[in-house]
């Protein structure tokens, strides 16, 4: 077997790097950490490292990727590979996700972006000798089951036939003694043989051995429904089925004490293998509430037409009170949208966050690093290493790692074969380290300084120096990105009260409404923008800002989040002119003229009110516009004008 493998999956590039780095300064060169932009590169990685004999103990994954949902790699990875652990690593919480996860694929541990360091180290270190420990008390399990199999081999029948018997009689009796309904068993002379529990509090005692079936109506009771008469012999169940007749009845009653309980009872009779009856079974039930329910029948029938004109009345406040809070519902429907863009939004804060933290704390361990490995370095080094260190640093400061996880393996395979064919120790890991830094060919001229005993000492300060590059421009890109998120956040939730009417670019809302929908909208939307030069719009912001929310929001639903919209904004006679063009399903022809009438709605119970473009439609009227819509399948377009 060869060395273990660790296997980390983000579409993010900055996360992965990050995450290498810290696994690699927590667990030393103990392990080999891989990398995968997205679920199917995670899956290759796992199967050529299997195929190659290595032992894959981990897998971090993050839960929002472009191709694979965490939780669903996380369930293949473990239809593969079992005994592998997974820890789900995410900035969006997803309790259904992470359940998916524990039940599906077994998680481990569930880590929430940004991640503290020390968590994460801690975290690693405990499931990895949880997988060693497992892995150990597997081994034993199997030597001890090996040596128990003969011992359970041997008493297996005898076991399997007395628990079998046990198995029979005990099920028996707890499916009689179980079931909600009394029973009752009388032998060939018509004696009591057997009463179960239900059947003991309905008839109030039980088995009287004595008692012949001539006698038991009047020792239990048993009378004719609405009379003072024992319930006569010849219809009686048990009787009959002792004649080996089925029988059943529904006008008896049992008095018990003050209480009179009617009952319907079936008797079957029970043959033995000649044929006679040996037993009658009487199966019986209280009936007391159908009885009930019958008499409340008739007295609803007597009293129908009154309840129905009641009724009547109380629908009609009903629909009074629905128009009262009509109103209402529709403000609570701005509400709903601005609450179904929290997830997205908290997703596109963290990410950038996360980035921050990890390169702020790689920037300070790299250059604690290299000012603690310089100066001992050049003292070691003489006049003509140190001249090749220094170009061997600026090839690194000057390199960019390859773009894709896939690309990196390809070009660290070729170098660790490079390496190895020139006998340079640690020929696989120097590989992984020199890809990171972007040195992926023409390293002859660095071969002899490869071979230095401080080879590992100059290829690590090398990469630290690479590292404070990289991360001062990760961080900048990370608050650029976090910086657009809050800023259409704060134009988003801004609710104007003065009432007023503002001139704006009405792309500006638009462009809001897209940078809030950005998480949604990049794994699978592909964003098509044709804007013509406006003049601003004496308008209501805040309300045009929601008819764009609604229009998109049900573009991208209409797609399933795979697809092509495209906005498009122009001027025609006098109107500002904007199309929301998607490439979902379409919309049915005979439903095309009701889809703007409150409360119609498509979609699946609790997913929608059917008040959303209801109150596009009033936000127009106010701004004196009004909205179409064609639809084919794979085309629907809403068009909005607005007069300028």
């Amino acid at each position: 077997m060869n060395s273990t493998i660790i296997i980390c999956v983000d579409d993010e590039q900055t996360i992965l790097e990050s995450l290498k780095i810290e696994l690699e300064g927590a667990l030393g060169d103990d392990y080999i950490i891989e990398m995968a932009q997205g679920g199917e590169e995670a899956l290759e990685v796992l199967s050529y490292s299997i195929e190659d004999d290595y032992e894959v103990a981990l897998v971090i994954a993050d839960y929002i990727m472009p191709d694979m949902k965490g939780d669903e790699l996380l369930k293949r990875i473990h239809a593969i590979s079992p005994k592998t652990l997974k820890i789900m690593l995410t900035g969006q919480a997803d309790v259904e996700a992470v359940g998916n996860a524990i039940n599906y694929a077994k998680l481990y541990r569930y880590m929430a972006k940004p991640w503290q360091a020390e968590d994460l180290k801690l975290t690693v270190t405990e499931a990895l000798h949880s997988y060693f420990q497992d892995k150990k008390l597997a081994e034993k399990t199997l030597k001890l089951e090996q040596m128990n199999r003969a011992l359970e081999k041997a008493n297996q029948e005898q076991a399997a036939l007395i628990a079998r018997l046990h198995e029979n009689e005990n099920r028996l009796s707890q499916f009689l003694e179980a079931v909600p309904v009394g029973i009752f068993v009388a032998d060939a002379k018509g004696k009591p043989y057997y009463i179960n529990r239900t059947g003991e509090s309905i008839l109030g005692r039980g088995i009287v051995a004595e008692v012949t079936g001539a006698q038991w109506q009047e020792l239990y009771r048993a009378y004719l429904a609405g009379s003072d008469r024992l319930y006569p012999a010849e219809r009686e169940p048990i009787l009959n089925a002792l004649q080996g007749k089925n029988a059943a009845i529904d006008d008896m009653e049992i008095h018990k004490g003050d209480r009179i309980i009617p009952v319907e009872v079936w008797g079957t009779p029970i043959y033995n293998s000649e044929k006679e009856v040996e037993y009658a079974i009487a199966v019986f039930q209280d009936i007391s509430d159908r009885k009930q329910a019958e008499k409340l029948l008739a007295e609803y029938n007597r009293t129908l037409e009154q309840q129905v004109e009641e009724r009547t009345q109380e629908l009609s406040q009903t629909l009074h009170d629905l128009q009262a809070t009509q109103n209402e519902l529709i403000q609570s429907e701005k509400m709903a949208a601005l609450g179904q863009l929290t997830a997205g939004v908290a997703h596109e804060i963290n990410s950038p966050l996360g980035a921050i933290r990890a390169s702020a704390s790689n920037m300070a361990q790299a250059l604690s690093e290299s000012l603690a490995e310089l100066p001992q370095l050049l003292q070691k080094l003489s006049a003509e290493r140190q001249k090749n260190l220094f170009s061997f640093i600026e090839r690194a400061l000057k390199s960019h790692p390859p773009e894709t996880a896939r690309e990196r393996r390809q070009y660290k395979r070729a170098l660790t074969r490079e390496l190895e064919a020139s006998e340079i120790d640690k020929a696989r890991r120097i590989a992984d380290t020199l890809t990171d830094m972007g040195i992926c060919d023409r390293i002859e001229p660095f071969l002899q300084l490869l071979k230095d005993p401080d080879a590992d000492i100059i290829v690590q300060l090398a990469y630290n120096l690479n590292r404070l590059q990289g991360n001062s421009q990760n961080t900048v890109a990370a608050v650029e990105q976090a910086s657009k998120v809050l800023f259409a956040l704060k134009t988003y939730a801004h609710q104007d009260q003065s009432g007023e009417k503002k001139e704006v670019q009405i792309t500006e809302g638009i462009e809001t409404v897209l940078e809030l929908y950005r998480n949604q909208l990049k794994h699978g939307v592909e964003i098509i923008r044709s804007y013509e030069t406006l003049p601003p719009i004496l308008c209501y912001p805040d309300e045009l800002i929601q008819v764009w929310t609604n229009l998109i929001h049900n573009a991208v639903q209409a797609m399933q989040g795979k697809g092509r919209l495209e906005i498009a904004a122009f001027e025609r006679e006098g109107q500002a002119i904007v199309r929301v063009t998607d490439s979902g399903s379409g919309i049915a022809p005979e439903i095309q003229s009701k889809i703007f009438q409150p409360f119609f709605t498509t979609k699946s119970a609790g997913e929608g009110s059917g008040l959303g473009l209801d109150i596009v439609c009033k936000i127009l009227e106010k701004h004196s516009g009004n909205i179409e819509v064609e639809s084919v399948p794979g085309k629907t377009t809403f068009t909005v004008s607005i007069p300028i």
